[in-house]
C-alpha cells in the first residue's frame, strides 16, 4: 500500500509506554511528504480500489448476496479535514458523484504541489493517505445509496503493525484481517453505507 511519506531513518523496535496519539507523532517524525509520494498515494490508496470495484461491479450485482468492504481508517473520518465546507460536501451523501471526487483529489494534489494544504483546510500530516481514505469512506456511503442490493461498507482494522505503520501498531497483522472479515460476514440484512471501526459500526465523522 503506498502512502505519500519517505522513511528518513529506521524505526525503532520499541514503543513500550508509549500510547496511540504519542506513537502517531512519533512517525510523523520520521516521514516526510513528497508530491510525487502523494500523487502515487491516492492513485494507490482510492484509484486502485475504485478501478478494481468497477471491473468487479457487474459480478456482483449478478449475485443475491454481492458485498463490497472498502478497507478504510480513522484516519478517513470527517474529523481530519479542517475545512467546514468541505466537510458538509463530503457528508452530504444525496449529491455525491464519482466526478466531484475526482475534482476534490485533483485539487488536493494541486493545493498539496502549491504548499497550500493548510490554508485550504486539507489535513497536514499523512496528507494523501488521510484525503484518499476520505474519498474512499465518501465513495462507499455514494455506492452504497446507487446500488442498495449489495452490502458496501468500509472497515478500518485496527492500528495495526505493518510496514505503513513502521511497525508501531498494536495489533498484529492477524487481528486487523480478522477485523475485516467480521464485516464482510455480517449477518444478511446488516448495515450498509457504514463505517466500521474494528468490527464495530461507527461514526464517519
Amino acid at each position: 500500500m503506498a502512502v505519500e511519506v519517505h522513511h528518513r531513518r529506521s524505526s525503532i523496535s520499541n514503543f513500550d509506554g508509549m500510547d496511540k496519539q504519542q506513537r502517531i507523532e512519533w512517525m510523523n517524525k520520521q516521514v516526510q511528504q513528497t508530491y510525487d509520494a502523494a500523487k502515487n498515494g491516492v492513485q494507490t490508496n482510492f484509484y486502485g480500489a475504485t478501478h478494481v470495484i468497477r471491473a468487479l461491479l457487474p459480478l456482483l450485482l449478478s449475485s443475491p448476496e454481492g458485498r463490497i468492504v472498502n478497507v478504510s481508517s480513522d484516519f478517513g473520518l470527517l474529523r481530519n479535514v479542517n475545512n467546514e465546507d468541505l466537510k458538509n460536501e463530503l457528508d452530504d451523501v444525496d449529491n455525491l458523484t464519482e466526478e466531484w471526487l475526482d475534482e476534490l483529489l485533483d485539487k488536493f494534489l494541486k493545493d498539496f504541489k502549491a504548499g497550500m494544504l493548510e490554508a485550504h483546510g486539507w489535513p497536514t500530516t499523512f496528507a494523501a493517505y488521510k484525503m484518499a481514505k476520505v474519498a474512499m469512506n465518501a465513495y462507499t456511503r455514494m455506492l452504497a445509496r446507487r446500488h442498495p442490493s449489495l452490502c458496501i461498507n468500509s472497515a478500518h482494522p485496527g492500528y495495526v503493525k505493518t510496514d505503513l505503520t513502521m511497525n508501531s501498531g498494536f495489533l498484529t497483522t492477524e487481528e486487523g484481517g480478522r477485523n475485516i472479515v467480521t464485516v464482510v460476514l455480517q449477518p444478511d440484512g446488516g448495515p450498509t453505507g457504514a463505517f466500521f471501526d474494528e468490527g464495530r459500526e461507527a461514526s464517519f465523522a
